[in-house]
């Protein structure tokens, strides 16, 4: 196993490890909140740790094996849409903290859960957004697909693949 130089991390990684980070705190919020809050609240936080896990794992997958538009452009849409249900649970969360205050209930853990909706809302804006002004970039690099060396080549096997240049638009 390899391990990255922390230096040398570009903005992107930089947001993809972040978002990580906050999804596996996402994931240990959710387990506290299915052993000490209702159904709903528990189902909420269930159910945005793992869209945010799968998101993760999809999107690594996309990043570094399947360059395609299409997948690529789907991943952003993915991103984009988890962007906008983290920043409605942001919304609801402030709901259940002021009902659990009319109720005279502690609203701490509402609070916390409420801010790590809002952050994770803007690192994927954020990431979406440096996603889309870098998309030529990504589509147009060189992926390897596995282990290149010139036997393969002689072989007839594949041993990277480069995407098509942009032509710009077909009419």
């Amino acid at each position: 196993m390899q391990f990255t130089n922390v230096h040398s991390l570009t903005p992107s990684n930089q947001h993809r490890y972040f978002i990580l980070g906050i999804s596996i705190l996402q994931l240990l919020i959710s387990i506290f909140a299915m052993s000490s809050r209702g159904g709903t609240e528990a189902f909420i936080s269930l159910w945005s740790s793992l869209v945010l896990l799968s998101l993760c794992i999809g999107g690594t997958i996309i990043m570094r094996k399947f360059q395609t538009s299409v997948a690529v452009g789907f991943f952003m849409g993915a991103v984009v849409a988890a962007s906008q249900m983290f920043f409605l649970l942001f919304f609801i969360m402030l709901g259940y903290i002021d009902d659990r205050l009319a109720e005279g209930e502690s609203v701490h853990g509402e609070r916390f859960t409420s801010f790590v909706c809002l952050v994770q809302a803007l690192l994927l804006g954020a990431f979406a957004a440096t996603l889309a002004s870098h998309r030529s970039e990504i589509l147009d690099q060189k992926v390897p697909i596995g282990d290149y060396n010139e036997a393969e080549e002689e072989e007839g096997g594949v041993g990277s693949y480069e995407a098509p240049k942009n032509r710009g638009p077909v009419v």
